[in-house]
């Protein structure tokens, strides 16, 4: 019939209509993905919807974005093969002369578990199972502007966590990082740690097909809390962003980052009421996470809060510095991985309907406990309905008993092991008023999903139970 309709999300070809059911090939944005029947009722739409995807890459972030008209952002990557995987499934059939282009990878920190397996997909162009290869032209690289220095000098001394990102100034007492860049490539390889350097060399090795096929070089971008235009290349999907975070200040004429401080181990922490002790150690780690790209998305009603690995003093200061900025939100991406060190009042204005959390448990040395029980809590309570909603990755993924098997290390030894034969990715569909959210399981055409309505004040109306109505003819 070649009938074309696009279904929450998905485009669809009808090849045939007949005894109450309509044969349909689905079509991604490279091509036709999957063939079968769907109910004879079933209405298209014309036009498309934004389409987030939180890819469950264990211990990390990765997020894939898609606007009604077929932009592709990429938000964070990871640092294992999983988010390449699930890229080059998503975009199947690219190749050096026809990659996918990308209209942005946003890195919103410089942890390795959030940008290092974003080369994995250059890595992925040359394995020989053409399934697990992609292609990518990314047209835009923003981040933070920290990179990253080696845990000892070039001496061989321990660096203090104060001279882990660079040139710093003192003033009133505060340190201030003060060496931001666009371009990470601009900082001496001698000075840039393992991921860094990977990256930059990876950027590198994308460049000349970036330029073959878009015309231009890619932008690389610092952003922070009064950056401008870096999203004006959305407007023609009337999506708008605003830049919540990092904050920067002005410290001696140039732009600065304040150093973070370790925050006490007290439960309490979330409340915002414990101040650091004074004179407290300095944090490189908390730096980088609570300085973090914190941006929220609009698209018609709906509103997407993202959060990278913000912190409580993170979130503190952005309330503090911006007392009038709008963080309310129905989709949260949960700061920092379900971690303790969050801001309950930053939860609490944020209000959201979904939240998202990506952890993971793949090895102890990435046991965290994430998410924490003080975090998962504070969620529900901060949510602006009941019911509310809390996807977690490591929660939605399933594991299949297989019993014991050889130990794949030790031939002498047997181990009790499970297979991950589904991964915890949770999904977002919106046409700007409606608001499709679900996750995989790991039976088949089993999902966990829920719909609601978003109004222009805000409001919350959970669909009811679905009504099927025949098609116009």
């Amino acid at each position: 019939m070649g009938r074309k309709g696009n279904y929450w999300g998905d485009g669809c070809n009808v090849l045939s209509d007949q005894n109450g059911r309509k044969e349909v090939e689905i079509v991604g944005k490279r091509g036709v993905v999957d063939r079968g029947f769907i109910d004879g009722a079933t209405r298209f739409r014309p036009d498309g919807l934004v389409r987030l995807s939180m890819v469950d890459v264990q211990q990390g972030d990765g997020l894939i974005l898609e606007t009604p008209s077929g932009k592709v952002i990429f938000i964070d990557g990871g640092d294992n093969q999983l988010f390449a995987r699930h890229a080059n499934a998503r975009f199947p059939k690219t190749s050096d002369q026809d990659p996918l282009i990308v209209d942005l990878i946003l890195i919103t920190h410089g942890d390795a578990d959030h940008f290092d397996g974003l080369s994995e997909l250059k890595k992925s162009e040359t394995d020989a199972r053409p399934e697990k290869r992609i292609f990518i032209a990314p047209k835009r690289v923003y981040h933070n502007g920290i990179v990253k220095r080696p845990t000892k000098n070039a001496d061989g001394r321990d660096r203090k966590e104060s001279e882990m990102f660079g040139k710093t100034v003192k003033v009133n007492g505060e340190t201030f990082v003060v060496d931001l860049v666009d371009d990470q490539a601009s900082v001496p390889q001698t000075e840039r740690n393992g991921p860094f350097n990977k990256w930059v060399q990876t950027l590198a090795a994308w460049e000349p097909r970036v330029l073959q096929t878009t015309g231009a070089n890619i932008e690389r971008r610092r952003l922070d809390h009064k950056s401008e235009g870096a999203f004006n290349f959305l407007a023609d999907d009337n999506i708008s962003v605003e830049l919540l975070g990092p904050i920067a200040e002005l410290v001696n004429g140039e732009v600065g980052l304040r150093f973070l401080r370790e925050p006490p181990d007290d439960a309490n922490l979330m409340l915002g009421t414990i101040a650091p002790p004074s004179g407290g150690s300095l944090s490189a780690s908390h730096t980088i996470n609570g300085h973090s790209i914190n941006f929220r998305l609009r698209y018609g009603n709906v509103r997407f809060l993202f959060t990278g690995d913000m912190n409580q003093e993170a979130g503190q200061r952005m309330r503090e510095a911006m007392p009038g900025a709008a963080i309310r939100a129905e989709i949260l991406k949960a700061p920092h991985h379900g971690s303790a060190d969050f801001d309950m009042e930053f939860l609490k204005e944020v209000a959201p309907v979904v939240s998202l959390i990506s952890s993971g448990d793949e090895s102890e040395a990435k046991e965290y406990i994430h998410p924490r029980a003080t975090l998962m809590a504070a969620l529900g309570k901060a949510s602006r309905t009941t019911p509310a909603i809390i996807f977690c990755t490591e929660l939605a993924a399933f594991f299949k008993v297989l019993g014991y098997v050889t130990d794949p290390e030790d031939a002498n030894r047997k181990v009790f092991a499970f297979e991950r034969t589904n991964f915890g990715i949770s999904h977002i569909r919106t046409d700007g008023q409606r608001v499709l959210a679900f996750t995989h399981s790991g039976k088949k055409f089993l999902n966990e999903a829920y719909r609601f309505n978003v109004s222009a004040t805000g409001e919350i109306s959970f669909a009811a139970k679905v009504v099927k109505r025949k098609a116009p003819r």
